[in-house]
């Protein structure tokens, strides 16, 4: 009777120690398989991970060159806005012309090349360059009376065609377009448009992002802002 009991007692704990073993070995195989899943979707999103970390950074430095390129032309209009558009000569050199459209114009490349790290245009490119127009707005209808300079139209005067006799850029704003852009029933004022094209070479060139974003991106800021030499003046009755 003991011997049986003892017989009994043996085996039992004989297939406790074979299920704990079981549990282990399953335990085992679970842990196994859960770090070889883990590591094959590593596999899978760190590349994507990887991709959309890089257009963000790209996204990031060509965020903050056009910024750099807004206030430069907000601030060569606002240098503008205080100048006679009539005032014109031929001397193709930034530091002695009184130009108003040349000197703008420079205004907006002396800008630029103060930024670190350096942010200039190349004209010679064929895409750079600066546009300005000149617009006389008659009261209190608010048409667009004149467009200045009238040797050139809708175009816009171009700093890449003064400097190089090249024009690379056209005014993307028509003068019906900026008709369409003003408030009738005003006074009679002026106004002047400052537009900039600038090519931005982006800068880790990484080919997910060059296959489907253009490399260069042509970026093209713009101001306005008012000009009272260019108000029209009203004619005199004999």
């Amino acid at each position: 009777m003991l011997g049986n009991r003892i017989a009994f007692s043996g085996k039992n704990h004989y297939n406790q120690n074979m299920k704990a073993s079981k549990l282990r070995q399953a335990r085992f195989l679970i842990l196994k398989s859960a770090k070889g899943q883990g590591l094959v979707e590593t596999a899978i999103l760190l590349p994507v991970l990887l991709i959309v970390l890089s257009g963000l950074l790209e996204f990031g430095f060509l965020l903050n060159e056009y910024m750099t390129l807004q206030d430069a032309v907000r601030n060569a209009a606002r240098y503008a806005s205080d100048s006679d558009y009539r005032y014109r000569d031929s001397q193709v050199n930034c530091e002695t012309t009184i130009d108003f459209y040349r000197q703008t114009a420079c205004l907006v490349n002396r800008e630029l090349s103060r930024e670190a790290p350096y942010v200039g245009l190349n004209l010679a490119n064929g895409r750079d360059d600066v546009v300005i127009s000149v617009f006389s707005v008659e009261g209190p209808s608010g048409v667009i009376a004149a467009r200045f300079p009238e040797d050139v139209g809708e175009a816009g005067w171009s700093m890449a065609e003064d400097f190089t006799g090249t024009r690379n850029q056209f005014s993307t704003f028509s003068t019906a377009e900026m008709q369409a852009k003003l408030r009738g029933f005003a006074p009679n004022t002026g106004y002047v448009l400052v537009e900039l094209f600038y090519s931005y070479d982006q800068k880790l060139k990484l080919p997910w992002i060059t296959a489907f974003v253009p490399d260069p991106i042509l970026l093209r800021p713009y101001a306005v802002m008012p000009n009272s030499s260019a108000e029209p003046t009203p004619t005199t009755e004999p």
